[in-house]
């Protein structure tokens, strides 16, 4: 079993929303708020992610037996459900992808990441 270890910090710069599962991409996957922010950045090594907290959004709520209600206009409703999850896991390549993405780069208009590495 890999030994992840806190190798740095990743900020959030401004509210965001991500599924709770990061590898489900269906329309009604259940999602969360996450506030802008610092988070622990973790590695084993070889692959790297990022623990968040925030709460389930509510914008799509499900009633059960198929009855979902969803709300116009917001995209972010949090509701009283505190939840902590992981971002992705990033490989050694798909992580220096994301490193050179401008999603990441200081200063740059698409930048919603600041990711810092111990030494």
């Amino acid at each position: 079993m890999p030994d992840f270890k806190p190798v740095g910090t990743v900020e959030i710069l401004r509210t965001r929303i991500y599924n709770i599962d990061p590898y489900n991409r269906e329309p009604t996957a259940t999602e969360v708020v996450v506030e802008a922010g610092i988070y622990p950045l973790y590695s084993d090594g070889y692959s790297h992610m990022w623990l968040m907290a925030g709460a389930i959004n509510g914008q799509l709520l499900r009633r059960g037996d198929g009855l979902m209600i969803g709300y116009k206009g917001a995209n972010a409703m949090p509701l009283n459900i505190d939840v902590t999850f992981p971002s992705k896991f990033f490989g050694p390549d798909d992580w220096k992808e994301l490193l050179d993405d401008t999603s990441c780069q200081e200063g740059h208009p698409d930048q919603r990441l600041r990711i810092k590495e111990n030494a």
